[in-house]
């Protein structure tokens, strides 16, 4: 029988008295800082019972714990934690962030965290807040979750597998090669990498360690004339696979970096931002470099091949939509009680019928009613069933043949109210301001974002996450450097980038509004020069999902805006229509695209 919580904490809370400590940090990261992680790493859900995939806790000694979330787990927070913990909810006035909390503690609290799960960058952040204090913190490995959650599953090591130049469109030895060009310019000898993604983009190697992420758990360090993969199966055949790369165990990188650490004239590249402080402690300040790896840029800058892959994996999955849109209506229409659950299940049968179809790209959100307002709803009940008047609101997507798709519909149950109808087209107003945005080279995310929430400010409206996140290239449904959101001024965005373009709205008992595509930056060649003579940039969209039409007011509508709107209904014509299967699913897929 699975440990409680409230067990786990007062036996954590012994392990704090025993470790002469006031407090334990921990948060939703692991060894490689996934926002996804593999459930035998889950130690935040282990001790907290919090299952999103961004949250920190403090746990004290003496006090009642604290659970922080920003807006998109508010809710969830609430309801799976509060009876445990503080919810602080991060965002609303007044709340601070854990460091920030932290320092405001009166006394001297010694209080501990993992520097294997924690980045550089986020260990710097709780130090500097607590300078002036009488507080300190203490490097703490190994992790006490593992020795006191250990009802958690064991490590999946999956089988890995090789993926082929006609998805990747460079070889590993290309990438390599321009690596350590950059390793060169940076007069650096040596590259650590922690981060699962770049590992995999990298070596060109796909697997499934980590639920809904093509990804295997390993670490890789490249010299000017090695390259190395600690994995968990390094005997499987990979090394004829990849001879460009050496396999060793997964327990071997502790070691093999103190033996790095020796060599003399060493200089090794790390990101602060991608790596862990553990793996920064094991080298001299003198032997370091920190800066952004080149990984980072070049992952996200998607080739001819990769963007045809995702044009590709679009197309099929907005067919798969469209098919179980047309299965849920027809139920809904013959009287037939549909579950949340219920949907899901129906869309992930139609995702897998199509080709080249890996898994989904994360667990699909389908919130009905008052659920759509928890906007990370990652578990679709089996006994809530769709209420006439209700929104469905559907996030969803799929790994497919070399790509990641991630799109939201929202959907009226039956018919929609006024204020339903009001609301979505404000929605639908912002999401088509960012899709008609023209933009100069050089422009950052947060300028963007600004711009698209305008019509919904003047509207009385607002949305608590980011407008936009990255996304990879058969790799992670989230993906940096860029984003489209009100902190991110410091990455422009670049022509290959993609982005996602999904404002929302949502409201706590009345239900949530989102609506995504996934676009890729491009030139806007038919725009007017710059007076300053920079590039113009703009967003293609790559979804290809119709809109409920009947949750939209045309009223509201500018001219543009229904330009807009009636060409990219006649796009999703044209491309998915012939992909439908009988001529049921085209009448409904022409209806929802004439309206």
């Amino acid at each position: 029988m699975p440990t409680s919580i409230a067990t786990r904490l007062e036996q954590l809370r012994q392990w704090l008295a025993a470790e002469q400590l006031e407090a334990w940090i921990v948060s939703t990261s692991d060894e490689h800082l996934n926002e996804y992680v593999p459930d035998h790493k889950q130690r935040l859900a282990a001790l907290t019972g919090f299952s999103g995939s961004l949250g920190t806790a403090v746990i004290l000694r003496e006090s009642r714990p604290q659970l922080f979330v920003d807006s998109r787990y508010h809710l969830q927070a609430e309801q799976s934690c509060g009876a445990l913990f503080d919810i602080q909810k991060q965002g609303n006035s007044g709340v601070l962030d854990p460091h920030e909390w932290l320092a405001e503690q009166p006394g001297n609290l010694r209080m501990g965290a993992d520097p294997f799960v924690t980045a550089p960058r986020t260990w710097r952040r709780f130090a500097k807040a607590l300078i002036g204090t009488a507080h300190t913190l203490t490097a703490v490995h190994p992790n006490p979750a593992d020795t006191i959650c250990t009802d958690r599953p064991a490590p999946l090591c999956n089988p890995i597998y090789p993926l082929g130049v006609e998805f990747t469109g460079k070889s590993t030895a290309q990438k390599l090669e321009e690596l350590r060009t950059a390793m060169q310019e940076a007069k650096t000898t040596a590259l650590v990498l922690t981060l699962l993604d770049e590992i995999a983009w990298l070596a060109n190697l796909r697997g499934s360690d980590v639920a809904h992420n093509p990804v295997f758990e390993a670490y890789a360090v490249i010299t000017d004339s090695e390259a190395f993969c600690f994995c968990h199966r390094p005997e499987s055949g990979l090394q004829d696979a990849r001879p460009e790369w050496k396999f060793r165990p997964y327990s071997d990188y502790l070691g093999f970096l103190k033996e790095l650490a020796e060599h003399e004239d060493l200089r090794v590249w790390l990101d602060p931002a991608g790596t862990t402080m553990g793996t920064r402690q094991a080298f001299a300040d003198e032997q370091v470099h920190e800066a952004q790896n080149p990984v980072v840029l070049a992952k996200a800058l998607k080739n001819s091949v990769e963007l045809e892959c995702s044009r590709t994996a679009h197309r099929r999955a907005g067919s798969a939509l469209v098919r179980s849109f047309v299965k849920l209506r027809n139920a809904l229409d013959s009287g037939t009680a549909v579950s949340e659950r219920k949907y899901s299940d129906w869309l992930r049968e139609e995702y897998s019928r199509e080709a080249g179809f890996s898994d989904l790209s994360f667990t699909t959100i389908a919130g009905s009613g008052a659920n759509g307002a928890i906007v990370h709803y990652g578990n679709p009940s089996p006994e809530k069933c769709l209420e006439p008047g209700e929104m469905l609101l559907v996030d969803s997507g799929i790994q497919c043949a070399g790509a990641t798709t991630d799109a939201t519909r929202t959907l009226a149950v039956s018919s929609a109210s006024d204020l339903q109808r009001r609301r979505y087209t404000r929605v639908l107003q912002a999401h088509i301001r960012l899709a008609r945005q023209v933009f100069p080279e050089g422009t950052t995310g947060a300028a963007l974002d600004a711009i698209t929430r305008s019509c919904l400010w003047n509207d009385g409206l607002d949305f608590g996450h980011g407008t936009g996140h990255g996304v990879g290239a058969f790799l992670g449904v989230h993906e940096g450097p860029q984003r489209i959101s009100p902190t991110s001024h410091d990455v422009p965005l670049q022509e290959g980038m993609i982005v996602s373009n999904e404002p929302g709205f949502y409201e706590s008992g009345w239900g949530g509004i989102r609506i995504e595509n996934l676009c890729v930056v491009v030139k806007a060649e038919a725009h007017p020069p710059h007076p300053g003579g920079k590039p113009w940039l703009q967003l293609e969209t790559l979804t290809l999902v119709p809109y409920d039409p009947v949750l939209i007011d045309r009223r509201l509508l500018n001219p543009d805006e229904w330009e807009w709107l009636d060409a990219y209904q006649v796009r999703v014509l044209e491309e998915i229509g012939p992909l439908l299967p009988d001529k049921s699913h085209q009448r409904w897929l022409e209806q929802a695209c004439a309206a």
